[in-house]
Protein backbone atom coordinates (compact mmCIF):
# COMPACT_ATOMS: atom_id res chain seq x y z
CA UNK A 1 0.00 0.00 0.00
CA UNK A 2 1.34 3.43 -0.93
CA UNK A 3 2.03 5.93 1.85
CA UNK A 4 2.91 9.32 0.36
CA UNK A 5 6.12 8.83 -1.65
CA UNK A 6 6.74 5.39 -0.15
CA UNK A 7 6.05 2.43 -2.47
CA UNK A 8 6.21 -1.20 -1.39
CA UNK A 9 8.15 -3.51 -3.73
CA UNK A 10 5.58 -6.29 -3.51
CA UNK A 11 2.60 -4.03 -4.07
CA UNK A 12 0.11 -5.92 -6.29
CA UNK A 13 -0.96 -2.63 -7.89
CA UNK A 14 2.47 -2.12 -9.49
CA UNK A 15 2.58 -3.23 -13.16
CA UNK A 16 5.02 -5.78 -14.60
CA UNK A 17 7.00 -6.94 -11.63
CA UNK A 18 9.89 -9.08 -12.91
CA UNK A 19 9.93 -12.76 -12.08
CA UNK A 20 13.30 -13.87 -10.67
CA UNK A 21 12.98 -17.54 -11.70
CA UNK A 22 11.75 -16.88 -15.24
CA UNK A 23 14.91 -15.17 -16.43
CA UNK A 24 17.20 -17.47 -14.47
CA UNK A 25 15.92 -20.65 -16.13
CA UNK A 26 15.87 -19.32 -19.68
CA UNK A 27 18.10 -21.37 -21.95
CA UNK A 28 19.13 -18.35 -24.01
CA UNK A 29 20.44 -16.45 -20.97
CA UNK A 30 22.64 -19.24 -19.60
CA UNK A 31 26.40 -19.10 -20.12
CA UNK A 32 26.99 -22.40 -21.90
CA UNK A 33 30.62 -23.06 -22.78
CA UNK A 34 31.88 -25.73 -25.18
CA UNK A 35 35.59 -26.46 -25.18
CA UNK A 36 37.98 -29.10 -26.42
CA UNK A 37 40.28 -30.50 -23.77
CA UNK A 38 43.00 -33.12 -23.67
CA UNK A 39 42.06 -35.94 -21.33
CA UNK A 40 44.50 -36.85 -18.58
CA UNK A 41 44.76 -40.52 -19.53
CA UNK A 42 46.57 -40.96 -22.81
CA UNK A 43 46.07 -37.35 -23.93
CA UNK A 44 42.89 -38.09 -25.90
CA UNK A 45 40.72 -35.19 -27.01
CA UNK A 46 37.31 -34.65 -25.37
CA UNK A 47 34.60 -32.03 -25.80
CA UNK A 48 33.47 -30.47 -22.50
CA UNK A 49 30.11 -28.73 -22.09
CA UNK A 50 29.59 -26.62 -18.97
CA UNK A 51 27.03 -24.11 -17.71
CA UNK A 52 23.86 -25.90 -18.76
CA UNK A 53 22.30 -25.58 -15.31
CA UNK A 54 20.62 -28.98 -15.43
CA UNK A 55 19.99 -31.40 -12.60
CA UNK A 56 21.86 -34.71 -12.53
CA UNK A 57 18.84 -36.55 -14.01
CA UNK A 58 18.36 -33.96 -16.78
CA UNK A 59 22.09 -34.04 -17.56
CA UNK A 60 21.98 -37.80 -18.00
CA UNK A 61 19.00 -37.58 -20.37
CA UNK A 62 20.64 -34.76 -22.36
CA UNK A 63 23.88 -36.77 -22.56
CA UNK A 64 21.95 -39.79 -23.82
CA UNK A 65 20.47 -37.72 -26.67
CA UNK A 66 23.89 -36.25 -27.53
CA UNK A 67 25.56 -39.66 -27.60
CA UNK A 68 22.85 -41.06 -29.86
CA UNK A 69 23.14 -38.16 -32.32
CA UNK A 70 26.95 -38.11 -32.33
CA UNK A 71 27.58 -41.85 -32.18
CA UNK A 72 30.24 -41.47 -29.48
CA UNK A 73 30.62 -42.11 -25.78
CA UNK A 74 30.44 -39.60 -22.99
CA UNK A 75 29.94 -39.03 -19.30
CA UNK A 76 28.70 -36.50 -16.77
CA UNK A 77 31.33 -35.32 -14.28
CA UNK A 78 30.16 -32.88 -11.60
CA UNK A 79 28.35 -30.18 -13.62
CA UNK A 80 30.23 -30.82 -16.86
CA UNK A 81 29.23 -33.10 -19.74
CA UNK A 82 32.15 -34.75 -21.52
CA UNK A 83 31.89 -36.20 -25.04
CA UNK A 84 34.63 -38.34 -26.56
CA UNK A 85 36.48 -36.81 -29.49
CA UNK A 86 36.63 -33.37 -31.06
CA UNK A 87 32.90 -32.70 -31.53
CA UNK A 88 32.82 -28.94 -30.85
CA UNK A 89 31.16 -27.77 -34.10
CA UNK A 90 28.46 -30.43 -34.02
CA UNK A 91 27.74 -29.91 -30.30
CA UNK A 92 27.47 -26.15 -30.85
CA UNK A 93 24.88 -26.72 -33.59
CA UNK A 94 22.91 -29.21 -31.47
CA UNK A 95 22.87 -26.84 -28.49
CA UNK A 96 21.68 -24.01 -30.72
CA UNK A 97 18.77 -26.15 -31.96
CA UNK A 98 17.89 -26.95 -28.32
CA UNK A 99 17.52 -23.21 -27.62
CA UNK A 100 20.84 -22.50 -25.90
CA UNK A 101 23.33 -19.84 -26.97
CA UNK A 102 26.64 -21.70 -26.65
CA UNK A 103 30.06 -20.12 -26.94
CA UNK A 104 33.29 -21.88 -27.75
CA UNK A 105 36.01 -21.43 -25.16
CA UNK A 106 39.66 -22.27 -25.57
CA UNK A 107 41.25 -22.90 -28.95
Amino acid sequence: MSKGNWVEFNDPKLPNQPKANASKNSKATQKVRVSRVRNKKGGKMITAISGLGLTQQESMLFLKRLKAKLGTGGTVKEECIEIQGDQVKIVMQLLATEGYRPKQSGS
